[in-house]
């Protein structure tokens, strides 16, 4: 967010400023341009976020307040969800992994320096968990059937210093089935400053956990990479066709010629997952350079519906 000051630059203050009322009046005149700019400034990045031609507004969450928002999300707790992926880190809903402040959410990985007892029943971890993390969803909540789905974002993936680290932004049915994962975003750390992971992320369709279609995928690059700033990511779902977006280039296209069971999989409502997972298959596990705690700080999140 950009701070505008109100005084212009170079400006003093004058003991005899109240003999000086042109100078009040400039001052006021500067004051309202500052707020003028500030407002446009605002207006464009709403603009921006929402006028892409044939998609209208339907759901958002820009984290404007002092905490989330539980009313749009509801936040894993104590919870050991990732397990079938090896994952390590306990879900926390505390303030410590999942803080909303300054018109941001962070969910925040930490490396506990006493281990951290997870549920009733963390029979990998009888001990405590090394980690906690954050993971929060609309299920039960909030759902759609097509549509476009944004999120802007910080990623914690810097070059080298961040193996382990795992941030996604995806997409599950409501009935609970197999059937269906689209993953808008998701990203792994490095612990080689030149591997390639640290300038992409990717970009996934599944049709099931099992395996009984080829899962589409696509490795996006990032200009500067997702931990440079914040960069925007998004999917658009319509009938027989999905299409990827890095910062508002199409970056991946999967249609009925490319993933036949592409209406098949995706034939009911669907809600949005956001999460900072730590270790698992995918990325492996942490290790001593890994950069932690590390935050994946999210600007908004935003559902659009074709008009």
């Amino acid at each position: 967010m950009d701070n505008l000051t109100s005084a212009p630059a170079g400006s003093t203050p004058q003991a005899t400023a109240p003999r000086r009322p042109a100078s009040g009046r400039r001052w006021l005149v500067a004051a309202a341009v500052a707020l003028l700019l500030a407002a446009t400034v605002t207006a464009v990045k709403v603009f921006r976020a929402e006028t892409k031609p044939g998609w209208q507004l339907a759901w958002s969450d820009d984290f404007n307040g002092s905490t989330l928002d539980r009313s749009k999300w509801s936040p894993e707790d104590h919870s050991t969800f990732g397990d079938g992926n090896k994952e390590l880190a306990c879900l926390m809903s505390r303030r410590a992994n999942v803080e909303v402040a300054g018109g941001m959410l962070t969910l925040r990985a930490i490396r506990e320096k006493t281990p951290r007892i997870c549920g009733d029943n963390d029979s990998r971890f009888p001990n405590g968990r090394p980690y906690t993390s954050a993971m929060l969803s609309t299920e039960g909540k909030a759902s759609w059937h097509q549509g476009r789905f944004e999120m802007r974002a910080k990623l914690p993936l810097v070059a080298g210093k961040s193996k382990g680290l795992w941030p996604a932004f995806w997409m599950r049915p409501v009935d609970g089935s197999a059937d269906g994962e689209l993953d808008i975003m998701e990203a792994i750390g490095t612990s080689d400053s030149q591997d390639p992971e640290a300038r992409s992320v990717h970009q996934t369709l599944w049709y099931d956990g099992k395996g009984t279609y080829p899962k589409q995928s696509h490795v996006a690059e990032v200009q500067g990479g997702p931990a440079s700033g914040f960069h925007t990511y998004a999917a658009e779902w319509q009938a027989g066709v999905m299409r990827w977006y890095v910062d508002g280039q199409l970056s991946f296209e999967r249609d009925s010629s490319t993933a036949p069971w592409i209406d098949e999989a995706f034939a009911g409502q669907f809600y949005l997952r956001l999460n900072m997972a730590v270790g698992g298959t995918f990325p492996g596990s942490p290790n001593a350079d890994t950069a932690l705690p590390a935050d994946m700080v999210v600007d908004w999140v935003k559902v659009f519906q074709w008009r």
